[in-house]
């Protein structure tokens, strides 16, 4: 556990590239968010790949720029859950290059290694997707086994995608 303001966690958490999950609990009152939260921030390299404020309730907050409201909470606990990157490419397919929207053969793989109070704000279908996301299946095959549709599992795997745990 840290006890540092949030610009100073930054700068240790880049200069040593850290990669894994970053949390504070919060006190209600942050804004947007009427209730006690948490903000959980995930790192790639000592880069933020997403932010989110997550309430008691569940209720997620996104947060496109944190540091103003992260800042003038002052000093906060962190903790650091440190994650090992996926470092193994995806098996070698044609095409496997496509467009994701477009094409046809897309084989997501997981970056992270995600514990399940880690995805507790996810939909169902997010965890399920994440969990399918192994690099060997394309998104055709993970539709199907999810019984819907490409479409759907594409929109999901954007989401993961913008939050950095998975690749395409």
């Amino acid at each position: 556990m840290y006890r540092l303001d949030f610009e100073t966690m930054k700068q240790v958490m880049r200069e040593h590239r850290k990669t894994g999950l970053l949390y504070a609990d919060l006190p209600s009152g942050v804004p947007g968010m009427p209730e006690p939260c948490r903000v959980e921030i995930i790192l790639r390299a000592g880069n933020i790949v997403s932010c989110f404020f997550v309430g008691r309730s569940g209720r997620r907050l996104k947060e496109e720029d944190a540091s103003p409201k992260l800042a003038r909470l002052g000093k906060l606990d962190w903790t650091f859950v440190p994650q090992e990157e996926v470092l193994t490419e995806p098996p070698s397919v044609p095409g496997q290059g496509k467009n994701v929207i477009t094409g046809s053969l897309a084989f997501p793989q997981r970056l992270l290694h995600l514990e399940q109070w880690q995805m507790v704000g996810w939909s169902r279908m997010h965890r399920m997707v994440f969990a399918l996301a192994d690099g060997t299946r394309s998104v055709e095959k993970i539709a199907e086994i999810l019984s819907t549709s490409p479409e759907a599992v594409r929109a999901v795997l954007r989401d993961l995608q913008a939050i950095g745990v998975i690749r395409l």
